[in-house]
């Protein structure tokens, strides 16, 4: 998986590959083999390739990740590119309509009911793929006309999930 990390106005390509029990990560040219093991509520264990051993901690807003290593504290925003993308998009004027999912994946909570008020930007669902857990947000201002999903729901890139109307 291709993902963007957002650290001190640097934007960061990094490549994320299942491998076995662990992990294959890619950035900055830089390719190493990783397992991290979750050890408690916000406290991981993290193993490189060369036996290297960190714990740390983590703790996520939406695609903002906080770490802390080693007495060292890391924000940073990791987003998609397809993200990105329509954050383009959307900063180019964009209406309101049916809000579809970017990628497959399994709704993990739906933010708004039918009959919300929203605005530009605002979180609307939240979409987990390949692990990550993706905030949907809403193009434009406007009304949920229509929920098209509910929790635990798997859809397909490209299914409806909402509609937003004026």
């Amino acid at each position: 998986m291709k993902l963007v990390a957002r650290h001190n106005g640097d934007e960061i390509p990094v490549e994320v590959e299942r491998h076995g029990s662990g992990y294959v990560v890619t950035m900055n040219g830089r390719t190493a083999s990783v397992d991290l093991i979750r050890a408690g509520a916000f406290l991981y264990s993290l193993r490189l390739d060369d036996g290297t051993q960190f714990s740390l901690t983590h703790h996520r807003d939406g695609n903002t990740h906080e770490v802390s290593l080693s007495g060292s504290k890391v924000v940073v925003e990791v987003v998609d590119p397809l993200t990105l993308r329509r954050r383009s998009r959307e900063d180019a004027g964009s209406a309101g309509g049916v809000v579809k999912a970017l990628m497959p994946g399994r709704i993990v909570r739906v933010l708004v009911n039918q009959g919300d008020v929203v605005r530009k930007g605002a979180g609307l669902l939240i979409l987990e793929a390949m692990k990550m857990e993706n905030e949907i947000i809403a193009p434009a201002d406007g009304t949920v006309d229509e929920l098209f999903v509910s929790p635990g729901d798997t859809v397909e890139a490209g299914a409806q999930l909402l509609h937003i109307g004026s």
